[in-house]
């Protein structure tokens, strides 16, 4: 008879049961693919700014900054330029990310476009950008949050009308003439 004969058992037990538990351990998670989804891969293909997958978020990030216009880069934040339209004028709000590539191609393409600068110094609107990574908070309170790229029409401090996701300038242009049009036949809303 053994002198330990409890820690005896208990170590036969434990032998008998080690391959259950080898057996039985949950795989790790699989690693995030290195190469990215092919709807996102269409989408990167289709960005001239300078870009790259990051695996870990699924996240196309941007590799350069495009510059605002002096419009939108010299705007006032936003809570300031809803306080300035008052309920004559209507805020049109751009929010991107630096690190964001399809905001910045958003910037370069349709930001930046002439046309689209000359209708947001109209006397209809006040133009202003929200950098979300930067004001958070600000983009949560007025723009329900930190979609991006988004654009936003606000009369009164209220959302009226939103542009989702990277445009063309054709596209802001007739995005922006609806928001006006509205705005005009119907009064505020």
């Amino acid at each position: 008879m053994l002198p330990f004969p409890r820690l005896a058992s208990t170590l036969l037990f434990l032998a008998a049961l080690a391959p259950c538990l080898v057996a039985c351990e949950s795989p790790p998670p699989p690693a995030p693919p290195a190469a990215p989804p092919p709807a996102v891969r269409a989408w990167m293909d289709r960005l001239t700014v300078a870009h790259a997958y990051d695996p870990s978020t699924g996240f196309i990030v941007a590799r350069e900054t495009i510059a605002l216009p002096p419009l939108l880069a010299d705007a006032p934040p936003l809570d300031a330029a809803i306080a300035a339209a008052g309920a004559d004028r209507i805020v049109i709000a751009f929010a991107t990310a630096d690190r964001c590539a399809p905001c910045q191609q958003f910037k370069k393409d349709a930001l930046n476009d002439a046309a689209v600068i000359a209708r947001l110094a109209g006397p209809r609107f006040v133009a202003t950008h929200v950098e979300v990574d930067r004001a958070g908070a600000l983009a949560d309170a007025s723009l329900d949050g930190r979609s991006i790229p988004m654009s936003y029409a606000l009369r009164d401090g209220r959302i009226v009308s939103r542009l989702r996701g990277q445009r063309s300038a054709a596209e802001v242009l007739a995005w922006l003439d609806s928001v006006a049009d509205v705005s005009s036949a119907d009064g505020p809303t």
